[in-house]
């Protein structure tokens, strides 16, 4: 299923054709990468977005994703409530999310606005700004996304040897010495892992860009997949 359309594109790729049209199919070698390489501006400014992007949101999901595992691993009170609750983000369909934020963060009636002017503070227009809208999305992914760092690395808590620690409990090792020598040399395969299950899938930017911003303003968060 996958190996058709990778094989047409790539033979459209050394084509010209207006699908719009009856016009027949041209072969014209690499111009279509020369156009975009060096003609279309558009192109690295979206190169540039989506990599700052990605770089952003793995980081701060993982930074995120760790600590709320490494919280939650604990024996706290309401652990399992905490567990559910931290998964709902990622369980929504990104679509709905986008519109969901939108709206929110709508500065004429979102609640966001609403809770910021009781609080005394000014209502700036996320949305319009193209030096914040970035970080709005950014935000937002941060948000749904998280969860999903948070439960490889929960999993990967839980599945830890409790003799390792005992073993370093009794030679006097900190929490802080437990976890920089054992615990994260443990996790990084599965750290590695995610990182680029996320990349990945962050890379594929589109939802959040349609429903939030729509590539603006101006082309300012226009992503290669939009």
């Amino acid at each position: 299923m996958a190996v058709f359309p990778m094989i047409w594109s790539l033979t459209l790729s050394f084509q010209r054709w207006k699908a719009a049209t009856a016009a027949p199919r041209v072969f014209i070698g690499f111009q279509n990468f020369y156009n975009i390489l060096f003609k279309d501006a558009r192109f690295w400014n979206s190169l540039r977005f989506t990599v700052f992007y990605v770089a952003l949101v793995v980081v701060l999901e993982l930074f995120l994703g760790l600590l709320l595992a490494y919280i939650l691993n604990e024996r706290i009170r309401f652990r399992n409530f905490f567990r559910v609750l931290f998964l709902l983000p990622m369980a929504s369909p990104p679509i709905a999310v986008a519109f969901i934020w939108r709206m929110l963060l709508n500065p004429d009636a979102g609640i966001v606005k609403v809770i910021l002017s009781r609080l005394g503070i000014n209502v700036v227009d996320w949305l319009t700004n193209a030096r914040l809208t970035p970080f709005v999305l950014i935000a937002v992914d941060v948000w749904e996304w998280t969860p999903f760092m948070f439960l490889g690395l929960l999993a990967a808590f839980q599945s830890l040897p409790v003799e390792l620690y005992d073993a370093v409990s009794v030679d006097g090792a900190s929490r802080f010495q437990a976890f920089r020598y054992v615990t994260f040399p443990l996790l990084f395969p599965i750290m590695v892992t995610l990182i680029l299950l996320r990349a990945i899938d962050a890379f594929k930017l589109f939802e959040l860009v349609f429903g939030i911003t729509g590539g603006g303003p101006g082309s300012s968060t226009e992503s290669l997949s939009y």
